[in-house]
C-alpha cells in the first residue's frame, strides 16, 4: 500500500497498519485525560504539578540517603551502639597523634590495652618502609602497626581483616579520620567478645602513617603471598569529614561474591558502583588500596559529609556526628558476623554493578547486563524518534539541532557553575585556605550552584522554544546521552546503569507522549503548532528513575567538590539531569512554538541563587564554632644564616600580619630546590636551631664508581621527619633504611629526587648511595628537619578563637636546612 508523508501544511495519512493496539490504547488513554483535566485539574496545574512532584521526589530521594540514627548507650551489649563508641572516639582524638609524636605512641598504647582487655592476642608490628610518591620522590618511615586476632571456633583458615589508621594529621584530633573507624572497631569488638565466638578468626590492623601515604598498610601487605593465604576479605572504614551517610565506594576487582554477600549481611547499604568506577581513574587512595593491590577481596566505606572539618583542628569528637558513627558500625558489626560464619572459599568472579534506587534499597546484579540495558535504550529511543517523525513531529535536522542545542546549554551550565564558583573564591578569599575552598557554609553555594545552573538551562531552552519542537528538543537530548551511555558502557561498564536506566524510560515516555498527544496543527501564522502539554502521569512516572539515580549522586558530587577543581563535573551532571527532565520543564517555559517563552520558572530558580548566596554571605565571618584556617611556618637556611616566614596563601590575613608586613610572592630556589612555584615569604629572625647533621659511615672507591654510606639524624628534640634533596644523576643503587630503590623511582622532570622519612626517631636513618665514575666526585645533599608548632623563640601572638591552624604537611612547623657537599 502507497504511503503519503505529512506535506508542510498538514498531517497527512497515516499507514493502516499502525492503527493498533498502541493507538487504541493512546485514543481511550487520551479521552480519559481530557476528561480528568476538563473537570478537575486547572491549566495551570498541568504544566506545573509533574515538575513540582519530580523536585519533591528528588528532596526525598537526598533525604532517604542517610545515615541510621545513632543507638544509645543502654542497647544489648551485643549490639553496636555510636554513643558506647564515642567514648573510644574522645580517647582516640583526644589530642592530634601524626606519626611519631608522643601523642601517636599513646594512642598505640591503649589500643594495645583495649584489645587485650577484650581477650585478643595484641602486638606491634615495628618496621621500616620505603614506597614511591611523585615522579622522583620516596616516603619513607618507621611505621608501627597495632595487629590483633580474635580466634575463632575453627582458626587456621582465611580469616576477616578489618582495618582503620590510628594516625592523623598533624595538626588534628582526628575524630573522624580516622578515629570513627577506630572506636567503631573498638566497640565492634566489645559487642563480638559479648556474644557467642565466630567460626573464623577476625584480624584488627590499625595502621600507622596512613596520612602519610599508606605507609603502615603497605608495610603490612608487603608479603601477599602470606596475606593471600591468611586473609580471605578485608573491610576498611574512613571518612571525609565529619558527617553523612557512610558509603560503600570502593571495592576490589571481580567483586561479585563480595558484593552479593555485603547486600546480604549489611542492614543499610548505601553504595553506587558509579564511584567505584569513578574512584578507580583518580590519584586518590586509602590503606585498602595495598590489600586491593595484593588480589584480596574487599570493601571501603567511607563518610564524606562535612568537607569543611576534614584534617582540620576542630574535627573534634563533640562535633563528629553520631549518625556517621552508627552507620560505620551497622557495616563493621553485621558485616564481621557474616563473613567470619561464612566459607571464604569462592569461585573467581567478574564484576557487579549496584546503586540504591530510593534511600538504602541496595540493588546488585551482574555487569554483563548492562550492555542489555544500552541496547533496550537505543530500540527504544529509534522507535521514539520513528514514531515522532511518522507523526510529522520530527525532523532529522531538527532531531541534530536539539542535541547541538544540549550541548550548547551543557557549555553554558559549566561556564555559570565556574565562574561563580571563581567569583565567590574571588569575593572571600579567606575559603582559598580550606580543601577545595570548602567554608562551613559550602551547601549554600552548592545550593546556589544548582538553582543558577536550573536558571540558566531553563532560560535557554524557553528561548529555544521559538526555533525547535518539543520533541526535537527532547529527542536531541536522549540522542546525545545514549552516546554518552555508550561511551561510559566501555569506559565504567559497571556504572552503565546510570544513564541506561533513564534513557531507556525517557524514550519510553517520549514515545507514549508522542501517541497520546494532538498532531500538528496549522496556526493562525500559517505556521506548524506543536503543543508542549504537560507530560501526564505515565511521563511523569518515567521521569523518576532519572531523579532518583542522579539526584542524591548530584549532591554527593558537590559534597566532594567544594567550590574547587570538580565543580564542572557536578555542573555536567546537573546539565545531564535537568536534559532528562526536559519533557517536564518545556510546558513551564512556553505552550506552543508560537507563543513567547514563560520566564516564571528561570526567574524562580534565579531567585533562589541569589537568595542561597545571601545566606552564604550571611554565615561568612569566621567564629570559634567555624573558625577561619590560617597557615605559615618557619625556615631557617642554616648555611646562609638567613630564616624566613612562609605561607601557602595568596596573601597575609589579619592574624599572619605578625610576620608578613611586607611580604615577596616569588620562588625560593635555594631553600626549596625543585620548585620554580612562587610562595609569599618574607625574611624572620634568625634563631639558634641546629640543623640536621649528615655523617659519612662509609666511603668506598669501587670499580663501578663511588659507594657513600650515610646517617642522617635530627640534631632538635622533635623532630618528627627528615627530608633529602640531591640532583638527578644516574645512580647505580640507592638503599635506605636496608630497603633497596629500584633506579627507575628516581626518573624526575625538576632536576631534583628527594626522600622524607617520617618518624625517624634520634638515630634517624642510613641511607647508601652508589653513584656511577662520572658522578663519584660530587653529590651535594640538602637535608632538612621539620618539627611540630612554631618556634616559641619568636614569640608569635597567638591564635584567636576563630582561628585555627591549616592542615597540611608544612603548616605551623619549624624546619631547618643546611646543605652538605660529599
Amino acid at each position: 500500500m502507497a504511503h503519503r508523508r505529512a506535506g508542510r501544511g498538514g498531517p497527512g495519512r497515516q499507514r493502516a497498519g499502525s492503527f493498533g493496539l498502541l493507538e487504541a490504547s493512546a485514543l481511550l488513554w487520551r479521552a480519559f485525560l481530557n476528561q480528568y483535566n476538563a473537570l478537575l485539574m486547572p491549566n495551570f496545574l498541568r504544566r506545573w504539578l509533574p515538575l513540582l512532584g519530580l523536585l519533591l521526589f528528588a528532596a526525598l530521594a537526598i533525604y532517604l540517603a542517610r545515615a541510621p540514627q545513632p543507638v544509645p548507650a543502654g542497647a544489648p551489649a551485643t549490639a553496636f551502639s555510636a554513643e558506647r563508641a564515642l567514648r573510644e572516639v574522645a580517647v582516640v582524638a583526644r589530642a592530634p597523634h601524626s606519626i611519631g609524636t608522643p601523642a601517636n605512641a599513646a594512642v598505640r598504647n591503649y589500643l594495645l590495652r583495649r584489645c587485650r582487655a577484650l581477650g585478643l592476642s595484641a602486638t606491634v608490628q615495628d618496621t621500616t618502609v620505603v614506597v614511591a610518591g611523585a615522579p622522583g620522590a620516596l616516603t619513607g618511615a618507621r611505621v608501627q602497626n597495632v595487629v590483633a586476632r580474635l580466634p575463632g571456633r575453627t582458626p587456621g583458615g582465611p580469616a576477616v581483616l578489618v582495618l582503620t589508621h590510628y594516625d592523623s594529621q598533624p595538626h588534628t584530633p582526628g575524630a573522624s579520620d580516622d578515629g570513627a573507624g577506630v572506636a567503631a572497631a573498638l566497640e565492634t569488638l566489645r559487642a563480638l567478645h559479648a556474644g557467642p565466638p565466630l567460626a573464623h578468626d577476625v584480624r584488627w590492623v590499625f595502621t600507622d602513617g596512613e596520612e602519610m601515604g599508606l605507609l603502615g598498610a603497605r608495610a603490612y601487605a608487603a608479603d601477599t603471598v602470606r596475606l593471600r593465604r591468611a586473609v580471605g576479605v578485608v573491610l576498611n572504614f574512613e571518612a571525609r569529614g565529619n558527617a553523612g551517610p557512610s558509603n560503600l565506594f570502593e571495592l576490589s576487582s571481580g567483586n561479585t561474591w563480595v558484593l552479593e554477600e555485603f547486600a546480604k549481611a549489611a542492614p543499610a547499604p548505601l553504595g553506587s558502583s558509579l564511584a567505584y568506577e569513578i574512584y578507580r581513574y583518580l590519584p586518590n587512595g586509602t590503606d585498602f588500596t595495598a590489600f586491593r593491590a595484593a588480589g584480596l577481596p574487599g570493601l571501603n566505606f567511607a563518610f564524606t559529609g562535612g568537607y569543611s572539618y576534614y584534617h582540620s583542628p576542630v574535627d573534634t569528637p563533640e562535633r563528629l556526628d553520631l549518625a556517621s558513627l552508627q552507620h560505620h558500625g551497622d557495616y563493621m558489626l553485621p558485616l564481621v558476623r557474616h563473613f567470619a560464619s561464612i566459607s571464604l572459599a569462592h569461585a573467581p568472579t567478574g564484576d557487579s554493578s549496584f546503586f540504591n534506587p530510593l534511600g538504602t534499597w541496595l540493588v546488585v546484579y551482574r555487569a554483563g547486563w548492562n550492555w542489555a540495558l544500552s541496547a533496550a535504550g537505543w530500540a527504544l529511543l529509534l522507535l521514539a524518534i520513528g514514531q515522532a517523525r511518522g507523526r510529522g513531529r520530527l525532523r532529522l535536522a531538527g532531531l541534530l539541532g536539539g542535541a547541538l542545542a544540549w550541548l550548547v546549554g551543557t557549555a553554558l551550565l559549566l561556564a555559570a557553575g565556574w565562574y561563580l564558583a571563581r567569583a565567590v573564591g574571588a569575593a572571600y578569599p579567606q575559603y582559598a585556605v580550606f580543601y577545595d575552598h570548602a567554608f562551613y557554609n559550602v551547601g549554600w553555594y552548592h545550593l546556589a550552584l544548582a538553582a543558577l545552573g536550573a536558571a540558566v538551562f531553563t532560560a535557554y531552552y524557553g528561548a529555544l522554544r521559538r526555533w525547535l519542537r518539543p520533541d526535537s528538543l527532547t529527542g536531541g537530548v536522549l540522542l546525545v546521552l545514549a552516546g554518552l551511555q555508550a561511551f561510559l558502557q566501555v569506559k565504567a561498564p559497571t556504572s552503565g546503569f546510570l544513564l541506561g536506566i533513564p534513557i531507556a524510560c525517557g524514550a519510553l515516555g517520549w514515545l507514549w507522549q508522542t501517541v497520546t498527544t494532538p498532531r500538528p496543527f496549522v496556526g493562525p501564522r500559517g505556521r506548524r503548532e506543536i503543543y508542549s502539554l504537560p507530560l501526564g502521569p505515565v511521563g511523569a512516572l518515567l521521569a523518576v528513575p532519572a531523579v532518583a539515580l542522579l539526584a542524591p549522586d548530584l549532591r554527593a558530587l558537590f559534597t566532594l567538590a567544594g567550590l574547587g577543581a570538580l565543580v564542572p563535573a557536578g555542573m555536567f551532571f546537573l546539565a545531564v539531569l535537568l536534559g532528562l527532565l526536559l519533557p517536564a520543564l518545556l510546558p513551564a517555559l512556553g505552550r506552543t512554538e508560537a507563543t513567547g517563552p514563560r520566564w516564571a520558572l528561570p526567574l524562580l530558580a534565579a531567585a533562589v541563587a541569589l537568595g542561597a548566596l545571601a545566606a552564604g554571605h550571611a554565615t561568612s565571618r569566621p567564629t570559634a564554632e567555624h573558625p577561619q584556617q590560617t597557615h605559615v611556618f618557619y625556615t631557617l637556611d642554616a648555611n646562609r644564616g638567613q630564616a624566613y616566614w612562609l605561607s601557602s596563601m595568596a596573601g597575609p590575613d589579619a592574624w599572619t600580619q605578625q610576620f608578613f608586613s611586607a611580604p615577596t610572592m616569588g620562588p625560593l630556589p635555594e631553600l626549596l630546590p625543585g620548585t620554580t612555584l612562587p610562595v609569599l615569604h618574607q625574611g624572620a629572625p634568625r634563631l639558634a636551631l641546629a640543623p640536621p647533621t649528615v655523617t659519612v659511615l662509609a666511603d668506598t672507591t669501587l670499580p663501578t664508581g663511588r659507594r657513600l654510606r650515610l646517617q642522617v639524624r635530627p640534631a632538635r628534640p622533635g623532630v618528627v621527619s627528615l627530608n633529602l634533596v640531591w640532583p638527578t644523576f644516574k645512580l647505580n643503587g640507592l638503599r635506605v633504611a636496608g630497603h633497596a630503590v629500584a633506579p627507575a623511582l628516581l626518573a624526575s622532570s625538576t632536576g631534583y629526587n628527594g626522600l622524607t622519612f617520617f618518624a625517624p626517631g634520634p638515630q634517624g636513618f642510613v641511607v647508601e648511595f652508589e653513584l656511577s665514575p662520572g658522578d663519584a666526585k660530587r653529590l651535594q645533599i640538602t637535608a632538612k628537619d621539620r618539627s611540630l608548632g612554631l618556634p616559641t623563640e619568636a614569640k608569635t601572638q597567638p591564635l584567636p578563637a576563630n582561628m585555627v591552624a591549616a592542615p597540611g604537611y608544612n603548616s605551623f612547623t619549624t624546619q631547618v636546612t643546611k646543605r652538605f657537599q660529599l
